[in-house]
């Protein structure tokens, strides 16, 4: 165990304060039992004896003065005091400031569409139309393809969005499922947002519902003139779905269709994704 000199310095007045308190006790105690005896003696001893303690005492605390001002700095002149290790405080991190926007954007306008436009059979059409012309929510259509090809399976090959001229005779393929008996179908054909050819007929064939279909238009090469065309196809007067394609190369003449067309039904079950009408 190791004692420091402030310790030590302690221990040591402790121990003089307990011999001043013993010597004043035990010097009064010889005063008082010498008063007691009767031989002359030995009372004369025993009071000599506790003056002797009580001088002592005296002494003690004398001493013990003298040990509580200049013990320790003596004691430090022999013995300096060794460095006393101090912890280094650990570093406590500072919060960093936060930078803050002085400016706030304001997010910029998106423009939204007031009328959702839907396209609208034409009146020439409307006109041909035998069957009921309210809402169709039944039958769907997928969006068309195109191609200038044929098969003999009645499909679809070499489907492009681009045509080159010279060309005369394309066709738009479709899905399409939930056709009821006795409803008017119409493919309208468009160029430049012009009507230039219609489609119209009657289903008829009771043993399928859903399958692929196709619309086409045959005219001479220099009527298809280069440009945007459109399809849309409609189901009594609701319009069902659109496809565009775009003929490009020299312009030459106006286009005048003078051919129509059938729809083939190949197969009860849809080769294409269906589009579910709006």
């Amino acid at each position: 165990m190791n004692i420091d000199i402030a310790t030590t310095v302690k221990v040591i007045l402790a121990l003089i304060a307990l011999g001043v308190f013993a010597a004043v006790y035990y010097g009064i105690s010889s005063i008082r039992t010498a008063s007691k005896l009767g031989f002359f003696q030995k009372k004369q001893n025993l009071i000599a004896y506790g003056w002797r303690l009580i001088f002592l005492s005296l002494l003690l605390v004398g001493f013990w003065f003298w040990v509580f001002r200049k013990a320790e700095p003596i004691a430090y002149q022999y013995f300096p005091p060794s460095p006393t290790f101090t912890r280094t405080p650990t570093i406590t991190l500072t919060p960093t400031i936060t930078p803050t926007l002085k400016e706030t954007l304001t997010p910029t306008v998106t423009e939204t569409l007031l009328y959702t436009y839907t396209p609208q059979l034409p009146a020439e059409a409307q006109a041909t139309i035998q069957t009921p012309v309210g809402p169709d929510a039944s039958a769907i259509f997928s969006e068309l393809w195109f191609s200038t090809k044929l098969d003999a399976n009645l499909q679809l090959t070499d489907v492009k969005s681009q045509f080159q001229v010279p060309v005369t005779h394309v066709y738009g393929g479709f899905s399409f499922d939930k056709m009821s008996l006795g409803v008017q179908w119409t493919a309208v054909w468009l160029y430049k947002g012009e009507v230039f050819f219609i489609e119209t007929k009657v289903w008829t064939n009771k043993d399928f519902s859903g399958g692929t279909g196709y619309t086409d238009c045959q005219q001479e090469a220099e009527k298809w003139q280069p440009g945007d065309y459109e399809v849309q196809i409609y189901v009594g007067s609701t319009w069902k779905a659109s496809g565009s394609f775009t003929i490009v190369g020299n312009e030459t003449a106006t286009p005048t269709p003078t051919s129509t067309s059938v729809i083939a039904v190949t197969t009860p079950a849809p080769t294409a994704s269906l589009t579910p009408a709006p």
